[in-house]
């Protein structure tokens, strides 16, 4: 049973974001689309390997897709883990094309892709092993012990070529379609029940409570001043900033789509590029709006979250990016 589900990351959306407010000839345009296309094509591969996973029986397996926990010394991110009565699974997926080669000596997964091009990465056995080891500690804080916890790395990508040092690295590293046969192996491996149902419940709870997903800076990390971005209301018809508010509504002044709730995907973007709380004055300058009033009005009519009096009141917005993460 999927117990978190398989979401496109956070980090697409406020990419995509950036893109948009960014104007379209910006130096930095082809590396967001890169970085995006990079992500979506990991996002992906998870996907396939979960819903591969689904022929388990749903009440013995509780599948989390992306899992973030607070651990120490830092945040640990997991692909995929599995919950069982007998043992966990973290699961590291790979979505990679062409032909990959566990270098042992270096400690390193060299690439080289179709066209030739070798790039070289992390070692994602030792990657896993790491994330377990956090998960280990992490589960003795929580109190929750003597829950074997295996790990595995998955190639999504049924057209790689697997290489490497070890005759052995199969133990670690397997193709997708091999999941169920291991999964298998781990459960005539794990005999004796550790968990009820209850206790599982229970963990699956504090893993849902327990998950902080992360939210990069990405204007700091992109080397993007604040200044740089488009402010206004994003025509989704025409694909430029050119909404105006007249008569309690949105009505592109180029195309002349309306729409009543335009506002909201520019405070959505203005969430995740610059900050998650907002005043009256900088949404007026944000959406380009003409009085202070008619921002205040608008603003109000949100019910959002607030503190502060009437002149100096703070609005919170992480509640309106809910609908657009989902």
């Amino acid at each position: 049973m999927i117990i978190k589900e398989c979401e496109i990351p956070l980090k697409v959306h406020m990419l995509e974001a950036l893109m948009r407010r960014l104007p379209p000839d910006h130096a930095k345009q082809p590396i967001l689309n890169s970085d995006i296309k990079k992500i979506k094509a990991g996002y992906s591969g998870e996907y396939r390997v979960l819903s591969s996973l689904n022929a388990l029986p749903e009440k013995e397996y509780l599948f989390f897709h992306d899992l973030r926990l607070i651990g120490s010394p830092f945040p640990f991110q997991i692909d995929i883990l599995i919950l069982t009565s007998y043992f966990l699974l973290i699961i590291e997926v790979k979505n990679m094309a062409g032909d990959i080669y566990f270098d042992n000596t270096f400690n390193q997964l060299i690439r080289t892709n179709p066209d030739g091009k070798t790039e070289a990465f992390d070692d994602p056995i030792l990657q896993v092993n790491r994330q377990r080891q956090q998960l280990v500690e992490w589960l003795k804080f929580k109190k929750i012990i003597n829950l074997p916890v295996e790990t595995l790395v998955v190639s999504a990508n049924s057209s790689t070529i697997i290489r490497a040092e070890k005759r052995d690295i199969h133990r670690k590293v397997i193709r997708k379609d091999s999941m169920l046969i291991k999964i298998a192996e781990f459960k005539e491996k794990y005999k004796k029940k550790i968990l009820s149902t209850r206790n599982m419940k229970r963990i699956s709870t504090i893993l849902l409570d327990e998950h902080t997903p992360y939210i990069p800076k990405l204007l700091e990390s992109y080397g993007i001043p604040l200044t740089a971005l488009q402010t206004g209301v994003y025509c989704h018809k025409c694909y430029v900033f050119s909404m105006e508010r007249r008569l309690r509504k949105w009505i592109c002044r180029i195309c002349l789509y309306s729409s009543h709730d335009a506002h909201i995907s520019a405070l959505q973007d203005y969430v995740f590029l610059i900050k998650p709380t907002i005043t009256n004055s900088e949404f007026q300058k944000f959406l380009q709006l003409k009085s202070p009033s008619s921002a205040k009005k608008l603003l109000t009519s949100l019910k959002l979250h607030h503190s502060g009096n009437t002149k100096g009141r703070v609005y919170f917005l992480r509640s309106i990016i809910e609908d657009r993460t989902k």
